[in-house]
């Protein structure tokens, strides 16, 4: 697959086995480039797909979505990160693609969720507009927020 898009690293860990079963991760942030009355939808769209074949793949992970930017977190096999990492680096839907973590993982943090989603969040819209341009390093913090968020959002569904 043709990748479209650079990818910039600012964490030092940023090599994926490219075989082998081990659990792996990838942390990543980008810029929507879909026009704001479609990009709902579209993602939308994407949660739909990607749940089943998030399952099928054994990828577990979370998407937070601020109307502008995604921020995703990955976790499974790494072969299917990897697969799943050229795709979005080739999206046309993904700009500024920024890595924050990409490697071995010991464990799960997402392990309940083929893909947790609980709709577009702009209330962290600017912890993640920080991301751009801070590059945090704190990898951690990131994760933390993405599981507050579906924790949180998971809780107040009716």
């Amino acid at each position: 697959m043709k990748m479209l898009h650079e990818e910039r690293i600012v964490h030092p860990m940023t090599q994926l086995p490219l075989q082998g079963t081990g659990l792996a991760g990838w942390l990543y942030a980008s810029r929507c480039a879909l026009p704001s009355a479609w990009a709902q939808r579209a993602v939308d769209d994407i949660v739909a797909k990607s749940v089943p074949r998030n399952a099928a793949l054994d990828v577990t992970g979370a998407l937070l979505f601020t109307g502008a930017r995604f921020v995703q977190f990955l976790e499974g096999p790494a072969e299917s990160i990897v697969a799943i990492r050229q795709n979005i680096l080739a999206d046309r839907r993904h700009h500024d693609i920024v890595t924050f973590l990409s490697g071995g993982r010991a464990e799960r943090v997402f392990s309940n969720w083929s893909l947790a989603y609980a709709g577009p969040s702009l209330f962290v819209a600017d912890k993640v507009e920080n991301l751009f341009h801070t590059g945090i390093r704190h990898t951690a913090e990131i994760i933390d927020l993405l599981e507050q968020f579906v924790i949180i959002s998971e809780a107040n569904k009716p």
